[in-house]
């Protein structure tokens, strides 16, 4: 067997049928390209139609085939039809990469409630909804993986004052994926979650951008850099893949070190 052919039966995902959210930008639309040039269907979902159709055209040559979804999932409605998406346009769901989310900059002791519960739900119950209602797509596909977007923030303590809300919503996140791995394990499902410390997307662009934040962030950074969205890829296509069938309720750090202090 030539190296090229044993890679692509460890990590290829030919045929596969995914469906990654947050995908018209940063991380979730990495994450999409990883797997579509890896070979799979992927469903891209995100709010922003514009965005979502032009990473369809950029990923129009690869071999996996690109299929805008326009939704939010802070709606039910939405969540439900996302499900019956996949299950329409690609026939059913191997793969969920579940990447959407948000985070508000209000420390702890002055965040309305409504402001707290409101990240918690996109963060946290919006994602097991939106497993819950492709359950049965991944239960059929025999390997079914669950792969959450957590964040080093799900281990830890903020060190920017005012995400209290958003690293609460993150260990949560990571119990949720502890809990599907448990549950969902007699149906050939494994749950797993990638933990980024900081890359360059719209949600963190203004720390990085700032001198003293910037050098601070790095400053708890072993290699001392931010990460490269394309460096996701190789956690994601290991936690995706079919023979990957016995790594699972795993927290992986894609964070230069950042866990390892």
């Amino acid at each position: 067997m030539k190296s090229s052919d044993y890679l692509s039966n460890l990590f290829g995902c030919s045929g596969r049928k995914a469906v990654v959210t947050g995908a018209s930008s940063g991380l979730g639309a990495e994450m999409a390209r990883a797997l579509a040039k890896a070979g799979a269907n992927v469903l891209i979902v995100a709010r922003r139609t514009e965005r979502l159709e032009q990473l369809a055209t950029e990923l129009a040559d690869t071999e996996g085939e690109i299929i805008p979804c326009t939704a939010d999932l802070s709606q039910r409605d939405d969540i439900q039809r996302v499900a019956e998406q996949a299950d329409k346009d690609l026939g059913g769901c191997d793969i969920l990469v579940a990447n959407a989310g948000t985070a508000d900059r209000v420390p702890l002791k002055s965040m309305e409630e409504e402001d707290f519960n409101e990240v918690l739900d996109l963060n946290v119950t919006a994602q097991w909804l939106l497993s819950k209602a492709l359950f049965s797509q991944l239960a059929v596909s025999g390997n079914g993986r669950i792969i959450n977007i957590a964040s080093v923030y799900s281990m830890g303590a903020s060190v920017i004052n005012g995400l209290g809300a958003y690293t609460v919503s993150k260990h949560a996140l990571a119990g949720l994926t502890k809990s599907q791995a448990v549950e969902w394990a007699r149906y050939g499902i494994t749950a797993n979650a990638i933990a980024p410390a900081y890359f360059p997307t719209e949600l963190t662009e203004t720390a990085l951008e700032d001198e003293d934040m910037g050098a601070r962030l790095r400053g708890f950074t072993p290699q001392d850099r931010f990460g490269d969205p394309v460096e996701l890829a190789p956690a994601l296509l290991f936690l995706a893949s079919k023979t990957n069938a016995y790594t699972t309720g795993a927290i992986v750090p894609v964070d230069g070190g950042w866990t390892a202090w």
